[in-house]
């Protein structure tokens, strides 16, 4: 990651919430649409697995809702 890089993150991390979240929503919408190419089946299962933990875990535990 470059200079320029990690100082635009240092700033960043000091703005407020709300501007963060301006800064966010305009990043997303110049970066988009956004081609990361094909997904392989492995990442898919991956990601899939993991949510599914995670439902698990929620709904065995009644304070996540």
């Amino acid at each position: 990651m470059s200079r320029q890089t990690e100082a635009l993150l240092d700033a960043f991390e000091h703005l407020p919430a709300e501007e963060k979240r301006a800064f966010t929503a305009e990043v997303l919408r110049r970066s988009l649409p956004f081609d990361s190419g094909d997904i392989e089946d492995e990442e898919i299962a991956g990601a899939s697995s993991a949510l599914f933990e995670s439902l698990d875990r929620e709904d065995g535990d009644s304070t996540a809702r």
